[in-house]
């Protein structure tokens, strides 16, 4: 099953902060998946931007659907560790973030994800974030 078959199959059981955030996904692959969050009232912080948390969550939903593609079908890797640095903001267009494999090792997967505005590709945010990967009980 493709990424964006998977995404529309989890999401169709499933509804978490995703659906809140408006995310919608664009591609996806073992070494890269990118995911949009339009800019809409429900995250935008006092100044009419994107607010940090929002920013926050598309990265982690990012990361943890690249770092499921790293993994055994039925598997879900567990974030234990983000390093989030916000550096601009916008208050109109989509937020745009590309999640990269960093290592995707047996049981541990960092991914750097970055995410850019759609209004001119500037740089809104860097996010570094590793997963544990659970073993199957023996």
């Amino acid at each position: 099953m493709n990424f964006l078959q998977q995404w529309e199959d989890f999401y169709s059981r499933v509804d978490d902060v995703a659906i809140t955030l408006k995310l919608y996904p664009i591609s996806g692959d073992k070494d890269q998946v990118r995911v949009g969050m339009p800019m809409h009232k429900a995250i935008t912080q006092p100044a009419g931007m994107f607010s940090a948390p929002a920013l926050f969550g598309l990265a982690d939903i990012t990361g943890t659907w690249l770092a499921m593609q790293n993994v055994e079908p039925g598997v879900f890797p567990l974030a234990v560790g983000s390093s989030v640095n916000v550096v601009s903001n916008k208050k109109s267009g989509d937020a745009i973030a590309t999640a990269e494999i960093v290592r995707a090792g047996r049981t541990v997967i960092v991914t750097d994800t970055t995410i850019r505005s759609s209004e001119d590709d500037s740089i809104l945010a860097k996010v570094v974030t590793t997963y544990t990967v659970p073993q199957p009980k023996k």
